[in-house]
């Protein structure tokens, strides 16, 4: 296998499911190995889910069903630690989910100024 893996970041959504299968798919695709990545904030809820560590549980399955490694990072600087650890492993491509429409320019933008070489992918 390459050893530039394909990393996945999650929320602590379960609908982030979807974004382990693609990720699956794209490693497959790449010959790559795959790695899930969650940067936990101070917050105690996402979204209005009010058990995140549920919902994480089911990701982290997820995540070994899919033959993937996952990583929870305790951060309050979200893109910074994302970009930190898409270096560290040498991420060949990089899947997220699309950002909420709260007048910032989209997390993807940000992440393509701060990563240019590596494949990022909204799904």
């Amino acid at each position: 296998m390459q050893q530039f893996p394909v990393l996945v970041c999650v929320t602590g959504q379960l609908q982030c499911s979807r974004l382990i299968h693609a990720g699956r798919a794209l490693a497959d695709t790449l010959d790559a190995r795959l790695q899930v990545l969650h940067v936990r904030t101070s917050e105690r809820t996402m979204m209005g889910n009010t058990d995140v560590s549920a919902a994480l549980n089911q990701l982290y399955a997820d995540a070994r069903e899919a033959d993937a490694g996952m990583e929870i990072i305790s951060s309050t600087e979200i893109e910074k630690t994302i970009c930190r650890y898409a270096r560290d492993i040498h991420a060949a491509a990089l899947i997220i989910g699309p950002s909420p429409a709260d007048g910032l320019p989209p997390m993807s933008e940000r992440l393509k100024a701060l990563l240019p070489d590596i494949d990022i992918r909204v799904v």
